[in-house]
């Protein structure tokens, strides 16, 4: 056991080093602070210290005039905002609720205010935790609190805590380091002094074993030996991420994005519904697999801009970006974003001057409940219009029937069927031409039509019997008595495909009348309990104030991201969110397959198989697929200790000083190359990548 814990006195005081100065140093003084005025100062160097980047800093010290800093503050929160062009930036409310809240909470006993205490930076940075212990009188312990934290950030582990203790019992609680403070730290008896083993025995004794292994890990699922405690630098490698946050590689290349998508569009409307319809399908496949179908269009054929090229031709440039956050956490998912350009003569305008721009898509959303940010961006007038709609892709219960949507169309054709998976909105191997879902206005003298899928288990053993659904039409308008009327079929079962779906629909008429309807479905399976229901609202209207026909572009690289695993990714990425590992995982890993390039995919499978303590996975995954340049400091660190688990050190080695040549500017690379230095036995070389790390800190 001495041998396990002893560390080189250079080492330690590295460590020491490198440490006070995250923790308690976390902004460098800036040369020219002495030109700003107080309140710009106090911005720079309290309000926004913790999350304003090295590039935001520099620049916003170069600014010479009140009025470019007041607009630099703007645009800084704006970037910032959850929803860009919204009178309401709910993010800058809430960070400066955290900043009152620290405040207000944290400085009691620190001599200092509590926005610069260890509490206050983690509160300020990641908001409240999702979980909180408080330890105030612990035999033989020192006060101490964790705090929990998951799926905050993809640059930081999955699920880990922060502990706080009252080193010198004032009530300044300081961050807690499993390798530079150890289990004896958190005691206060004398017989625990450079005895972790003493100490861990100690903190069992009296708040259990949980904590216990929170004081040498503080990352979950991290292995860890009570009876044989040693030092790692994981969980010190995830505290220099934390407390140097706006230092990250990834959070400084996702500011400095949207710093230069800012640049490019110079105005934004952005309000609500304003200048987008939305149209949104649940699908699912011949194979049982769910999806979105989306349309993102324009009210107006104006909304649209169109430009001259040299040659006379003429030319549209949008981006529709899509992003996809889980509506429970908030957390965001993944980012579908297709730039769109096409030219074309002035015949062929004329054509579509008259007609409404929608771009059709699909995404690969498994059932879950899920929010949807859309915005689309028109380069040629720099305009950027941004809207949000909740979803839920239902999940079945057992031999339940169910309708996820109704689709009013317009027209329907068929299609080839090697075409069919990769056509939005299209069932059956008939492809719809969508109307709006959510602003629907029908000829009130002509017949409307719609589609709809009936989903069950493909399993369910109504299918095999010889029975029918019950299908009922409610149509009628809300607020006139009397005007509901009801039209009965009946659909056997015998035609679901494989996958436990069927496509049916209806042509319906409002005979005339005019104003405000209501659509609803009723279906009823063989043997269920009580019927599904599914609801359509429209107004009926004279057909002279109709809206455009739409001018349709469909998403032509969505072959490209089913073949490139990119479809498969982003399955994967909503079911680990969701806590479905195993199928999440499954999905990640055919990604991988596809795409030996794929870090995102690598990245979340290493953490996944590394959680389990399932070393053989990860080494496997890695003889599969390889690493590229593009692999993260903790991919690579838990690559290297899995090679080190099944003796491989040599590899180990390589691995990760060509991740120290590839990443050379990144303090938690040089950091995780001091852990596997430390962790085969050369605490020199440890020694040199942490204080290279130190380094790179201070230059960032």
């Amino acid at each position: 056991m001495e041998k396990s814990l002893k560390l080189s006195h250079a080492l330690k005081a590295a460590l020491v080093l490198f440490f006070s100065f995250l923790l308690f140093c976390p902004v460098a003084p800036a040369q020219k602070k002495a030109k700003l005025a107080k309140n710009y100062r106090e911005w720079l160097e309290q309000d926004v210290v913790y999350i304003i980047t090295k590039e935001e800093r520099d620049r916003f010290l170069k600014l010479t005039s009140d009025e470019a800093r007041d607009k630099f503050i703007n645009e800084f929160w704006e970037i910032r905002n959850p929803n860009p062009g919204s009178e309401l930036n709910t993010y800058k409310e809430e960070y400066y609720q955290r900043i009152a809240f620290a405040n207000s909470r944290f400085g009691v006993g620190s001599g200092t205010d509590g926005w610069r205490t260890d509490r206050g930076h983690v509160y300020i940075t990641l908001g409240p935790p999702q979980s909180k212990m408080t330890y105030r009188n612990a035999p033989n312990l020192r006060a101490f609190e964790y705090w929990f934290y998951a799926n905050v950030n993809p640059a930081l582990p999955q699920a880990f805590y922060v502990m706080f203790y009252d080193r010198n019992s004032t009530g300044d609680y300081v961050v807690y380091s499993p390798y530079n403070d150890g289990p004896d730290k958190l005691t206060t008896g004398v017989e625990a002094i450079n005895d972790p083993a003493a100490a861990l025995s100690m903190i069992q004794n009296a708040v259990g074993g949980e904590v216990a292994r929170l004081s040498l890990s503080l990352i979950v699922g991290e292995p860890v030996d009570t009876n044989d405690p040693r030092p790692s630098l994981a969980s010190d490698v995830m505290l220099s991420e934390v407390m140097g946050f706006n230092e990250l590689p990834s959070y400084r290349e996702d500011i400095q994005r949207k710093w230069m998508n800012r640049e490019q569009v110079t105005s934004a409307m952005i309000l609500s519904g304003h200048n987008l319809d939305i149209i949104l399908l649940p699908v699912r496949d011949e194979h049982g697999l769910t999806r979105l179908d989306y349309s993102v269009g324009l009210k107006t054929p104006s909304d649209l801009s169109v430009s001259t090229t040299k040659d006379d031709r003429l030319f549209y440039s949008l981006q529709v970006r899509v992003q996809v956050f889980d509506r429970d956490t908030s957390k965001l998912l993944f980012v579908a974003q297709k730039e769109l350009h096409d030219t074309f003569d002035k015949d062929h305008f004329r054509g579509i001057k008259d007609k409404v721009f929608a771009f059709e898509s699909m995404l690969p959303l498994p059932p879950g409940n899920y929010r949807l940010a859309f915005q689309l961006t028109d380069w040629n007038k720099n305009v950027s219009y941004r809207t949000e709609r909740e979803l839920t892709i239902p999940n079945l219960t057992a031999n339940q029937f169910l309708v996820p949507g109704l689709l009013p169309f317009s027209s329907a054709d068929q299609v080839d069927p090697l075409a069919a998976p990769v056509l939005p909105f299209t069932l059956a191997g008939v492809r719809f031409v969508p109307l709006s879902t959510s602003n629907l206005f029908l000829n009130n003298q002509q017949s409307f039509q719609i589609a709809y899928q009936v989903w069950t288990a493909p399993n369910n053993p109504a299918l095999s019997q010889d029975k029918s659904l019950h299908i009922e039409y409610g149509l009628g308008q809300p607020s006139v008595p009397g005007s509901a009327k009801s039209i009965k079929d009946d659909a056997s079962v015998r035609q679901f495909d494989s996958g436990g779906s069927l496509v049916n629909g209806k042509k319906l008429s409002v005979d005339g009348g005019f104003g405000n309807f209501m659509l609803t479905l009723a279906v009823t399976g063989p043997d269920s309990p009580g019927p599904s229901f599914a609801k359509l609202s429209f107004k009926a209207v004279d057909p002279s104030i109709l809206p455009p026909a739409p001018w349709i572009v469909t998403d032509s690289t969505i072959r490209d991201d089913m073949e490139k695993g990119i479809f498969d990714r982003e399955r994967g990425l909503c079911y680990l969110a969701q806590g479905q590992a195993t199928e999440g995982r499954g999905w990640l890993r055919r990604a991988l397959s596809v795409n030996h390039k794929d870090e995102v995919s690598r990245a979340q499978l290493v953490n996944a198989y590394f959680e389990q303590k399932d070393y053989n996975a990860v080494v496997a995954l890695y003889k599969d697929t390889g690493v590229t340049d593009g692999a993260d400091s903790a991919t690579l660190s838990r690559i290297a200790t899995s090679l080190l688990k099944l003796g491989n050190q040599a590899e180990a080695q390589r691995l990760m000083e060509h991740g120290a040549d590839v990443r050379s500017d990144d303090p938690s690379m040089f950091m995780a190359l001091g852990e596997f230095y430390n962790q085969i036995g050369n605490t020199e070389k440890a020694t040199a990548a942490i204080q290279r790390s130190k380094q790179l800190a201070v230059q960032n």
